[in-house]
């Protein structure tokens, strides 16, 4: 990768992202929403930023920030939070969007497409996520994530897009707030007070923010074009067994509910990742253990939350 358009650069993962590919030598263009355009330039001032304008954005001339781009990143996507996620005037926009993205990739002749996509489009199917089976999707997020998903591989096939897509299983760090299951039990412990969960009987992968910068920057280096790559850790406990984790480190006398809430359905999905194409292709190696990244997260929350 030389020149790369990262989309939606203004979130979790795209600051990251962004600041680790410029910092590797890759020129990067960012498009970020107008709302957080200024925010954005001022924290990355070495780093060209143009407004994202989805509605218009085959019609805008970007000729002369476009130029020699031979990758896109397209990280933007709507309703993420969990209290989006089965919200039907927002999912199926997303669909839309990322066809625009590879209709702009056509329109500049960029020849290489990467999204990030969900292991939750595969999490209810009770296999091993690996990439090649039936999609399985949770709820209408990750249902949206997978008809894109097939329906941009074919469009790119039709454009000679190289369409990389990755599965990414849930993912944990310093300055994620969304009240995950994670962020939830830190919280409640550092405030004293007692997490209420389900069994917590879902196997699961997290991968720390570190790692996951560094897979998706190797599956744009040495990703090959077609291929559909499950990012995570390449272990999973229960999510039980990461709760106790977190409360031995924070408080241990404080009493978890376990239990407390019943499951949302009979059906107990799992997120367990096979990353042997990603570590085969790209040689990827997760660099953070569980229990060594939770550490920097709890320090961050003990920090803003004094």
């Amino acid at each position: 990768m030389r020149k790369v358009l990262v989309i939606g650069a203004d979130g979790y993962i795209g600051k990251r992202l962004t600041k680790h590919l410029s910092q590797s030598g890759v020129s990067v263009v960012a498009m970020v929403p107008e709302f957080c355009y200024d925010n954005f330039s001022q924290q990355f001032p070495s780093i060209y930023c143009e407004k994202l304008d989805f509605p218009n954005l085959l019609e805008t001339d970007y000729t002369s920030f476009l130029t020699d781009v031979d990758t896109i990143y397209n990280l933007a996507w709507a309703g993420v939070n969990a209290k989006d996620r089965n919200n039907v005037n927002i999912q199926p926009a997303n669909f839309v969007y990322n066809i625009k993205v590879v209709q702009l990739a056509e329109k500049y002749q960029i020849k290489k497409l990467i999204i990030p996509g969900s292991a939750a489009e595969f999490s209810c199917s009770g296999n091993i996520i690996d990439g090649k089976g039936v999609s399985s999707p949770s709820d209408l997020y990750s249902a949206t994530k997978a008809a894109t998903r097939e329906f941009c591989s074919v469009f790119c096939k039709q454009y000679s897009i190289e369409l990389i897509w990755t599965l990414i299983t849930s993912i944990y760090g310093p300055g994620r707030d969304d009240n995950n299951l994670i962020s939830y039990v830190i919280k409640s412990l550092l405030k004293n007070e007692k997490p209420s969960c389900t069994k917590l009987e879902q196997k699961w992968d997290y991968i720390f923010i570190d790692d996951l910068i560094n897979a998706l920057t190797l599956v744009g280096e040495k990703g090959i074009g077609g291929k559909i790559y499950p990012v995570g850790s390449g272990e999973h406990r229960s999510l039980h067994d990461y709760v106790e984790i977190i409360h031995k480190l924070i408080n241990p006398t404080i009493p978890i509910g376990i239990g407390d809430i019943p499951y949302k359905s009979s059906h107990i999905d799992n997120q367990i990742m096979d990353i042997t194409d990603l570590v085969n292709d790209t040689g990827f190696v997760p660099l953070f253990s569980f229990e060594e990244g939770i550490k920097s997260v709890i320090d961050y929350y003990k920090t803003i939350m004094q």
